[in-house]
């Protein structure tokens, strides 16, 4: 492969001989300091010096390569830039492992992620099965087409592979239930950006007449690129580190001790291998994670357990996605989608869009009465005057909110002013 990577030593050295931002951090740290030894990127702090031309972040002007766009979901998009060397790698490495993951010759995929807009993900996914060992036939589709288009695509040519985001998924399945379509080939279905839940891969193999196997396409960022690959023992949520290209450490988000047990959940920090234009240095990618296999072990496996303080928070209470996942399983509501709305009208309010079948409001009672039995939080806080009862609004899938450029579902919606 014609990849090119450098050892922690290089990409330090580099970073603060070639980088302003970095030879600032750095300054009163000595040059022979260990990774462990240098500070953690603050990611406010970091975008701020890093401009679409990349900023005093980038160690020489940008000549070749590519440009991608992030989702921008707080109306402050951020530009992730790329030599041709480092796209090259990125996209042969990861392409190299996608057989680990199960993928086998002749597999017919279509490519759903989102295309131009200077958003990465479809290129990504194209550009490593072109690399990759299984040659593939690729019905590269796009998530930008109609939900009726795909659907139509993958019935007419037997398409038995599916590359996409959760959010396109669900709809996907809506429309094929709403439609009552059968006939599917589909047997496989590569995700990313989103966590894929167990009760969605339910209705997602219900829909298509047949136990699906899932797996994730790759667990990587916008602006540092594969972090995690999937194989075939690994369990829900879980990769293996891509060491060849990232330095993965998992941190207490408390004390800031960089965990190297097994099970104990911690931040993660990424310090990339092959991006010296742009480097990135302990930063964070965003998730919390903990290990599941012992250190020593050869690209070391751990779960991802969800966005690092990202959740729902109204007057005094703290709700996360999957709390409202695991109360309408619960409550044994069939469902294909939510989101968590918080507005404010004197009083703070959750608003619960819950995508479903056929609306019941039945449902709504049994809901909330859960709600308060198990978070009993929410309860507390409606007595104290603190919230507003709860509203739920029961829609279908494609009358939920989703982030245009990128077409992932917002599961969080902060509506207050």
């Amino acid at each position: 492969m014609s990849v090119k990577t450098y050892s922690l030593n290089e990409i330090i050295s580099y970073a603060r001989s070639h980088s302003k931002y970095y030879a600032d951090l750095y300054k009163d740290i000595p040059e022979n300091a260990s990774l462990e030894e240098l500070p953690f990127i603050d990611q406010d702090d970091f975008w701020e010096h890093c401009d679409q031309d990349g900023g005093s972040v980038a160690t020489r002007p940008q000549t070749d390569g590519q440009i991608f766009k992030s989702g921008g979901t707080t109306g402050d998009p951020k530009y992730s830039l790329y030599t041709a060397e480092e796209w090259q790698t990125l996209c042969e490495c990861s392409g190299a492992v996608l057989t680990k993951g199960g993928l086998t010759n002749g597999t017919k995929i279509a490519n759903l992620f989102y295309a131009g807009g200077l958003y990465a993900s479809f290129l990504y996914t194209y550009s490593m099965l072109y690399f990759s060992p299984a040659k593939t036939i690729m019905y590269n589709l796009a998530g930008n087409v109609s939900i009726e288009e795909m659907v139509t695509t993958i019935l007419k040519h037997q398409i038995n592979c599916l590359a996409g985001l959760p959010s396109i998924l669900t709809k996907m399945v809506s429309y094929i239930n709403d439609n009552k379509l059968t006939g599917f080939a589909v047997d496989t279905v590569y995700f990313a950006g989103e966590t894929l839940y167990q009760d969605q891969r339910d209705r997602i193999s219900e829909a298509f007449g047949r136990d699906i196997e899932f797996r994730s396409i790759f667990y990587a960022s916008n602006d540092g690129g594969p972090i995690g690959y999937f194989t075939k023992d690994c369990g829900f949520n879980e990769h293996r580190a891509m060491s060849d290209l990232c330095k993965m450490e998992l941190v207490d988000p408390d004390t800031g001790e960089v965990i190297r047990e097994m099970n104990r959940p911690g931040v993660i920090y990424i310090t990339s291998l092959f991006k010296t234009l742009i480097p990135l240095i302990r930063y964070p990618a965003g998730d919390m994670g903990e290990y599941v296999e012992p250190e020593g072990a050869a690209d070391r496996k751990f779960r991802i357990l969800g966005r690092s303080g990202v959740a729902a928070r109204a007057g005094y209470v703290t709700l996360y996605p999957q709390d409202v996942g695991d109360i309408l399983n619960m409550c044994d509501i069939e469902y294909y989608a939510y989101q968590i709305i918080v507005t404010h009208n004197i009083r703070d309010q959750f608003v619960f869009k819950i995508a479903v079948p056929k609306a019941d409001e039945k449902n709504t009672e049994k809901f909330l009465e859960m709600l308060y039995k198990e978070r009993s939080l929410v309860k507390d806080a409606i007595d104290d005057n603190v919230l507003d009862i709860p509203k739920v609004e029961w829609c279908q899938a494609s009358e939920l909110e989703y982030n245009e450029r990128t077409g992932k579902l917002k599961v969080i919606i902060d509506k207050r002013k």
